[in-house]
Protein backbone atom coordinates (compact mmCIF):
# COMPACT_ATOMS: atom_id res chain seq x y z
CA UNK A 1 0.00 0.00 0.00
CA UNK A 2 1.05 3.01 -0.70
CA UNK A 3 2.20 5.53 1.93
CA UNK A 4 2.13 9.35 1.75
CA UNK A 5 3.49 11.88 4.48
CA UNK A 6 1.88 15.23 5.25
CA UNK A 7 2.61 17.51 8.22
CA UNK A 8 4.70 15.15 9.97
CA UNK A 9 2.15 12.51 9.57
CA UNK A 10 1.66 9.13 7.30
CA UNK A 11 -1.48 8.11 5.52
CA UNK A 12 -1.82 5.03 3.13
CA UNK A 13 -3.52 5.16 0.08
CA UNK A 14 -6.98 2.75 -0.72
CA UNK A 15 -7.25 3.06 2.80
CA UNK A 16 -10.77 4.07 4.31
CA UNK A 17 -10.65 7.17 6.75
CA UNK A 18 -13.36 9.56 7.48
CA UNK A 19 -13.12 12.92 5.69
CA UNK A 20 -14.99 16.83 6.58
CA UNK A 21 -14.51 20.05 5.19
CA UNK A 22 -15.20 21.84 8.30
CA UNK A 23 -14.25 19.41 10.77
CA UNK A 24 -17.45 18.76 12.65
CA UNK A 25 -19.71 16.75 9.70
CA UNK A 26 -17.62 13.47 8.61
CA UNK A 27 -18.09 10.93 5.67
CA UNK A 28 -16.20 7.90 4.77
CA UNK A 29 -14.22 7.01 1.92
CA UNK A 30 -11.37 5.51 0.63
CA UNK A 31 -7.97 7.61 0.49
CA UNK A 32 -6.63 8.85 -3.39
CA UNK A 33 -4.02 11.16 -3.16
CA UNK A 34 -2.82 14.12 -0.88
CA UNK A 35 -2.16 17.16 -2.93
CA UNK A 36 0.27 19.15 -0.91
CA UNK A 37 -0.69 22.50 -1.83
CA UNK A 38 -4.57 22.91 -2.06
CA UNK A 39 -7.07 23.82 0.17
CA UNK A 40 -8.96 21.03 0.13
CA UNK A 41 -5.52 18.40 0.25
CA UNK A 42 -6.97 15.02 0.85
CA UNK A 43 -8.86 13.13 -2.37
CA UNK A 44 -11.30 10.37 -2.24
CA UNK A 45 -11.78 8.00 -4.91
CA UNK A 46 -14.42 9.56 -5.52
CA UNK A 47 -12.80 12.83 -6.73
CA UNK A 48 -13.62 14.95 -3.64
CA UNK A 49 -11.88 16.92 -1.67
CA UNK A 50 -11.67 17.81 2.02
CA UNK A 51 -9.56 19.88 4.73
CA UNK A 52 -9.77 17.43 7.25
CA UNK A 53 -9.10 13.38 7.19
CA UNK A 54 -8.91 10.93 10.48
CA UNK A 55 -8.99 7.44 10.90
CA UNK A 56 -12.26 5.67 11.25
CA UNK A 57 -12.97 4.79 14.39
CA UNK A 58 -15.75 1.94 13.89
CA UNK A 59 -16.32 -1.65 12.06
CA UNK A 60 -17.73 -1.93 8.80
CA UNK A 61 -20.02 -4.90 10.15
CA UNK A 62 -20.06 -8.31 10.84
CA UNK A 63 -20.95 -12.21 9.66
CA UNK A 64 -22.28 -14.39 12.14
CA UNK A 65 -23.21 -17.73 11.76
CA UNK A 66 -27.40 -17.59 11.34
CA UNK A 67 -28.66 -19.00 14.62
CA UNK A 68 -30.31 -22.29 14.06
CA UNK A 69 -34.12 -23.05 15.18
CA UNK A 70 -33.80 -26.58 16.87
CA UNK A 71 -36.28 -28.40 16.48
CA UNK A 72 -36.93 -31.74 19.26
CA UNK A 73 -35.50 -34.55 18.53
CA UNK A 74 -34.14 -34.13 15.05
CA UNK A 75 -30.99 -34.76 14.13
CA UNK A 76 -28.00 -32.36 14.07
CA UNK A 77 -24.20 -32.68 12.75
CA UNK A 78 -22.39 -30.22 15.67
CA UNK A 79 -19.16 -29.51 16.79
CA UNK A 80 -18.54 -30.57 20.72
CA UNK A 81 -16.92 -28.20 23.56
CA UNK A 82 -13.59 -30.60 22.79
CA UNK A 83 -13.86 -29.51 18.70
CA UNK A 84 -14.82 -32.69 17.91
CA UNK A 85 -17.36 -32.94 14.54
CA UNK A 86 -20.73 -34.94 15.87
CA UNK A 87 -23.52 -36.32 14.87
CA UNK A 88 -26.53 -36.31 17.77
CA UNK A 89 -30.61 -35.64 18.40
CA UNK A 90 -31.65 -32.65 20.00
CA UNK A 91 -33.17 -32.45 22.94
CA UNK A 92 -35.71 -29.38 23.88
CA UNK A 93 -36.37 -30.78 27.43
CA UNK A 94 -32.52 -30.61 28.27
CA UNK A 95 -31.14 -28.27 26.00
CA UNK A 96 -28.96 -30.94 24.97
CA UNK A 97 -27.57 -32.99 22.04
CA UNK A 98 -27.05 -36.90 22.47
CA UNK A 99 -24.24 -38.44 20.65
CA UNK A 100 -22.87 -42.14 21.34
CA UNK A 101 -24.54 -41.89 24.61
CA UNK A 102 -22.66 -39.04 25.55
CA UNK A 103 -24.57 -35.55 26.08
CA UNK A 104 -23.38 -32.08 24.63
CA UNK A 105 -24.67 -28.83 26.44
CA UNK A 106 -26.34 -26.61 23.61
CA UNK A 107 -24.56 -23.69 24.65
CA UNK A 108 -21.00 -25.52 24.24
CA UNK A 109 -21.51 -26.31 20.58
CA UNK A 110 -20.96 -24.62 17.50
CA UNK A 111 -21.59 -25.33 13.17
CA UNK A 112 -25.09 -26.60 14.27
CA UNK A 113 -26.36 -27.79 11.01
CA UNK A 114 -29.51 -30.03 10.84
CA UNK A 115 -29.32 -33.13 9.11
CA UNK A 116 -32.10 -34.07 6.32
CA UNK A 117 -32.69 -37.36 4.72
CA UNK A 118 -30.38 -38.03 1.35
CA UNK A 119 -28.42 -35.46 1.88
CA UNK A 120 -24.78 -35.05 0.82
CA UNK A 121 -22.14 -34.00 2.98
Amino acid sequence: MKAIKRKGKVYQVGALYEFSDDGEDWCKGVLKDINQHVTYPYETCSGDGYNFIRACEFSLGTIEEATVKLIDGECYQFTDQLGNERKGFFSAKHNTFCSNGGWSGRSECTNIKLLVVGEQQ
